[in-house]
């Protein structure tokens, strides 16, 4: 036993040294993962849509006409409105200056100048699935469901949060790595 303790510890030694990898993070570099110790997984993990998202948007049914819309929601009240169909499921996301400034009809439905209608991140998603999902749906914001079949709405999320958030636990594990901390 002593000998395969002494053979374990030197192929992890001889690992770290020629790889610059441990065999657990380099198998996390080979999923695609950009980390370099433990530390850096515990954080990327913790660090998720659900952490990040804000609970208190406000939902308008999606059948609402645009007339309705502009006085249930002045100009001001809010940044965005998360559409919802009769089951309060995702429609899409209605940025509220756009529509006060729309020219259609009064009476066009607000799913038809809904936003973002295929594009939702889930609580479970980390910081890096969320930047990809942000960036191939060119959003700014987008909505939170509970999983990526009932789209229940649980909240939003904006990429300059996730991005701020993400730069802030940045610099604190660079702090704590050189121990300013």
């Amino acid at each position: 036993t002593g000998v395969v303790l002494a053979a374990s510890i030197m192929s992890a030694i001889l690992v770290r040294e020629t790889f610059g990898y441990s065999f657990s993070t380099w198998r996390f570099h080979l999923r695609g993962e950009t980390i370099r110790s433990a530390h850096d997984v515990g954080w990327m993990r913790s660090l998720t849509v659900g952490s990040m998202m804000r609970k208190d948007i406000k939902t308008i049914y999606a059948s609402t006409t645009l007339a309705a819309f502009r006085k249930q929601v002045p100009l001001g009240s809010a940044q965005r409105v998360i559409a919802v169909d009769a089951g309060d499921h995702y429609v899409g996301v209605l940025i509220v200056a756009e529509l006060h400034s729309d020219p259609s009809d009064g009476e066009v439905p607000v799913r038809d100048l809904a936003k973002y209608k295929d594009a939702v991140l889930v609580p479970s998603m980390n910081v890096q699935a969320a930047a990809e999902t942000f960036q191939r749906a060119g959003a700014e914001e987008l909505a939170v469901v509970e999983d990526f079949t009932d789209h229940i709405v649980l909240g939003l999320l904006t990429e300059g949060h996730l991005m701020r958030r993400y730069a802030e636990e940045l610099d604190k594990a660079r702090r704590d790595l050189s121990g300013e901390g």
